[in-house]
C-alpha cells in the first residue's frame, strides 16, 4: 500500500499549498497528483471529464463581469458534479481502503474508511476559486478563540447527547493506523465537507440578500446543516440527527468567524474526541 498512497500525498500537498500560496501553485501539485493516480490505477482516464468539468465549471462561475445566466448555469454543473463525485458516484475513481470493516473495540459496530480522492476535489476547487478570494479577514487569535468557545460548546451539548440516545460509550484508544486517520478526517473530510456545506452552500446563500437581512443569515445557517445531516443518511435517523445538531455549530463558527478554517477546527475536534476517547464510529 506504500507507493499507492503517493496520489492521496500529494492532493494533500496541494490542499496545503492552495492555502499558503497561489492557486497556480496549487493546481500544479494537483495535476501531477491526478498524473500519478492515473499511473497508479487508483484514477482511470475517464475520471478526467469529470475533474475538468468540476474545475471549469466553478472557475467560470466565479469570474467578475460574467453573464449571469452563464453564472447560474456554471453554478448548477458545478453542484450537479459535485454531488456525484461527494457521493462516490463519479466513475473513474477507486479510493484507497485503510480501514476495511474493522472493529475499533469491541462495542463497536464495524469501520471502514478510504482515502477519497473524488470527494476532496469539490472541497479543494471550492475553496480556490470560491473562498480563497472572498475571506478578506485572516484567521487571527480572535477568530481560534471563538472556534475554540463553539467546539468547547458543541462538546458539552453532543457528547452527552450521543450517550443518551445510546449511540457511543467511553471508550479511549489509540487505533493502529490512527494518523492516516487525522491526517484524512482533517484535511480530506472535514475541509471536503465544510467547503461545500459551509462554504459554498451556507455562504451562497448569504449572499442572495444584503447582509442587513440578519434573519436570512441565520436561515442559511439553518437550511446548510439540515443538508448536512441529510448527507449522513446512511447513519440511520439517530446519526442524521446527530450531524444536523453538529451542523449548526459548524455553521454558527463559520457565521461568526467569517473563515472557513473555523468550521473545519470545530467539525474535526468533535471527530477527534469521538475518535479517541468514545465508541468509534458507533455503538454496535
Amino acid at each position: 500500500m506504500t507507493y499507492q498512497i503517493l496520489p492521496y500525498f500529494l492532493l494533500l500537498i496541494s490542499i496545503l499549498v492552495g492555502w499558503k500560496s497561489t492557486i497556480r501553485n496549487s493546481l500544479i501539485i494537483l495535476a501531477i497528483a491526478i498524473i500519478s493516480g492515473l499511473f497508479l490505477g487508483r484514477l482511470e482516464p475517464f475520471s478526467l471529464i469529470g475533474i475538468t468539468i468540476l474545475g471549469l465549471s466553478i472557475w467560470i462561475a466565479t469570474k467578475q463581469n460574467q453573464n449571469k445566466y452563464l453564472i447560474m448555469l456554471s453554478y448548477a454543473i458545478f453542484i450537479s458534479i459535485a454531488l456525484l463525485h461527494f457521493l462516490h458516484l463519479m466513475p473513474g475513481f477507486y479510493n484507497l481502503p485503510i480501514y476495511q470493516a474493522e472493529r475499533l473495540s469491541e462495542t463497536a459496530i464495524p469501520f471502514t474508511m478510504y482515502l477519497n480522492f473524488d470527494k476532496v476535489l469539490v472541497g479543494l476547487f471550492i475553496y480556490l476559486f470560491f473562498l480563497k478570494t472572498m475571506q478578506s479577514n485572516h484567521f487571527d487569535s480572535k477568530n481560534f478563540k471563538t472556534t475554540l468557545i463553539v467546539l468547547g460548546g458543541l462538546l458539552v451539548f453532543m457528547i452527552p447527547l450521543a450517550i443518551l440516545i445510546q449511540y457511543i460509550k467511553w471508550d479511549v484508544k489509540l487505533p493502529e493506523k490512527g494518523w492516516i486517520w487525522f491526517l484524512n478526517n482533517l484535511f480530506f473530510v472535514c475541509l471536503a465537507e465544510e467547503a461545500l456545506f459551509r462554504g459554498l452552500i451556507q455562504k451562497g446563500l448569504m449572499n442572495l440578500l444584503p447582509k442587513k437581512q440578519t434573519y436570512w443569515k441565520y436561515a442559511s445557517l439553518m437550511i446548510a446543516s439540515i443538508l448536512f445531516g441529510l448527507a449522513h443518511y446512511r447513519g440511520g435517523f439517530s446519526y442524521i440527527a446527530l450531524a444536523t445538531v453538529a451542523g449548526i455549530f459548524y455553521g454558527y463558527s463559520y457565521y461568526k468567524t467569517d473563515r472557513i478554517e473555523s468550521p473545519i477546527l470545530v467539525h474535526f475536534g468533535l471527530n477527534l474526541v469521538h475518535f479517541v476517547f468514545f465508541t468509534y464510529p458507533a455503538l454496535a
